[in-house]
């Protein structure tokens, strides 16, 4: 019996990439859930998906989650100035964090999910940021592809060990913010 993963997402343009990739790289047979912020906690909390990119700052405070691929939505100090510059809370509660390279949202699944499943993901994300252009394309943001696809270049989607020791800094610090409502 095949378990098909439940995947929730907040479907805004930084997850454009991550969105086509689950849909069209072929090797990942999966539920899509698009939600807001909000819900998409809801629906990882009440273990109705499996994975989810997650807020990072609601990471903490999830059970039964791990981050499980190297991908994020974030970014860079180079890159920080202009997604800083927002009043946003979840983006100012970073403004402590100085030079820090930041992540906004992680992938995270329930303990239970397959190995297989999550190296699945992994190839499905790495087949939608290879194809961001294309994705733009597709998506809600195509009225103005070069302008969207222009808008993605201010993330960084790389989550290493540098992102990881300022998450984790972050989290360390014990600051409560609320997802944003429309986070890109």
């Amino acid at each position: 019996m095949v378990i098909v993963p439940r995947i929730a997402v907040v479907s805004c343009l930084s997850t454009t990439p991550f969105i086509y990739g689950i849909q069209r790289e072929g090797n990942l047979r999966a539920e899509l859930l698009l939600s807001d912020p909000e819900e998409v906690i809801r629906i990882f909390s009440d273990r109705r998906a499996d994975i989810a990119l997650m807020p990072a700052a609601a990471v903490p405070s999830l059970e039964d989650a791990r981050i499980v691929t190297e991908y994020c939505v974030g970014g860079v100090p180079a890159a920080k100035a202009a997604l800083l510059a927002d009043d946003d809370p979840l983006v100012g509660a970073w403004k402590p964090f100085g030079k820090l390279p930041f992540a906004f949202a992680v992938w995270v699944a329930h303990g239970d999910v397959e190995p297989e499943t999550v190296e699945a993901l992994q190839h499905a994300l790495t087949f939608g940021l290879e194809h961001g252009y294309e994705a733009v394309l597709e998506s809600a943001f195509a009225a103005d592809p070069g302008q969207a696809y222009e808008g993605l270049s201010r993330f960084d989607y790389i989550f290493d060990n540098q992102k990881d020791k300022a998450l984790k800094q972050f989290w360390d610090s014990g600051l409560k913010v609320a997802p944003r409502a429309n986070p890109g």
